[in-house]
C-alpha cells in the first residue's frame, strides 16, 4: 500500500500523490474489501428476486403471452428502479465512507500523502461499481433464462431494451450510490434519512401524477425506459388511470432526465468532498 500511494523527491520526503493515480488506487483496495464482506452474499440473494420471477415465468407460464420483452420491461420498471436499485446502492454507498469514519479508520488513510477529496472519489467509486456489478449479474441471469425458450426470443426490440436497461442500472447504481455516500458523510446515522427519502419521499412523490413526479431520481429512471403497458382491469386502476389522464402533461423529455441525474450526482459528490475534508473525527 505505501507503495503504491507514495511518492518521494530526491531527498527522500513524501509528496502528495496524483489524485487520479489515487483514486484508481483506493477503488481498487475498496473493491477488494467490498468483495470479501457477507453483506455482498445477501445482496447477491436479494438481487435473485428478478431471475426467480423469470423462471416461474419460463417455467409455468409459458402458455400466458409474456414476451421477454414485456418481462424485462415490468421488471426493469417494477423491481430494478425502485427497489434494487437504491437497496443495493444504499448497502454499500452508505458505508463507503461514513462507516471508516464511525470506527475511526478513515485516519489510517489520512496519514497517507492523498488528498481527501481522492480519499472520497476513490471509495465512492469502488461501491459505485461494486452496485452496478451485482445487479448487472441478476440481469445476465435473466437474459440467459428468457433466450432459453429459443432464438425466436432474441430481436433488435428485445436487444435495444436490454441494453437499455444495463444502462439505467449503470446510471441508477452511480446516482443513488453517490446520494447515499453523501448522507454517509454528512448523518452520524445516515440509515434513517435513507430510508425515509428511498421509501418515503420517493414512493410518496412518484404515485403524484403530476410534475411532482420530477422531485424524485426513480421517475427519471422510469422516465429513460417504456413503461410497460397494463390493464386497468379493477377499480383502484380504473381510478388512477382516470386521474392520470386528467391530469396529463407533455411527457418529460428523456434528456432532461438524463440532465438531472448528472446534476444530482454532481452536487451530491461536491457535497460529500467539501464535508470529508472539513470532517474532524470526534470520539
Amino acid at each position: 500500500m505505501t507503495e503504491a500511494t507514495t511518492t518521494s523527491t530526491p531527498a527522500g520526503a513524501p509528496v502528495t500523490l496524483p489524485s487520479g493515480r489515487a483514486i484508481l488506487w483506493l477503488a481498487w483496495f475498496s473493491v477488494r474489501e467490498m468483495f470479501r464482506r457477507r453483506r455482498l452474499f445477501s445482496l447477491a440473494a436479494i438481487n435473485l428476486l428478478p431471475v426467480l420471477v423469470v423462471l416461474a415465468i419460463r417455467i409455468w407460464f409459458t402458455d400466458k403471452g409474456l414476451t421477454a420483452q414485456m418481462q424485462l420491461s415490468s421488471l426493469t420498471y417494477s423491481v430494478f428502479i425502485p427497489f434494487l436499485i437504491p437497496i443495493v446502492a444504499m448497502a454499500v454507498g452508505i458505508p463507503a465512507i461514513g462507516e471508516q469514519i464511525d470506527d475511526g479508520t478513515i485516519v489510517f488513510t489520512w496519514t497517507r500523502p492523498i488528498r481527501r477529496r481522492a480519499i472520497y472519489l476513490g471509495r465512492l467509486l469502488a461501491s459505485q461499481v461494486v452496485a452496478t456489478t451485482i445487479m448487472s449479474g441478476s440481469l445476465v441471469l435473466c437474459f440467459v433464462i428468457m433466450v432459453s425458450e429459443g432464438p425466436g426470443v432474441i430481436s433488435w426490440d428485445f436487444l435495444k431494451l436490454y441494453l437499455q436497461t444495463f444502462m439505467i442500472i449503470a446510471v441508477g447504481g452511480f446516482v443513488y450510490a453517490t446520494l447515499f455516500a453523501m448522507m454517509g458523510t454528512v448523518f452520524r446515522k445516515p440509515v434513517l434519512p435513507a430510508l425515509l427519502f428511498t421509501f418515503g419521499w420517493e414512493s410518496l412523490v412518484t404515485d403524484i401524477p403530476a410534475r411532482v413526479q420530477e422531485l424524485s431520481l426513480r421517475f427519471h429512471l422510469q422516465n429513460l425506459i417504456e413503461q410497460p403497458a397494463t390493464q386497468p382491469d379493477d377499480l383502484p386502476g380504473i381510478l388512477n388511470a382516470l386521474l392520470s389522464q386528467a391530469l396529463q402533461r407533455e411527457p418529460v423529455p428523456k434528456l432532461q432526465s438524463v440532465v438531472v441525474l448528472l446534476v444530482v450526482m454532481l452536487v451530491a459528490t461536491a457535497l460529500g468532498i467539501w464535508v470529508l475534508r472539513h470532517k474532524e473525527l470526534t470520539n
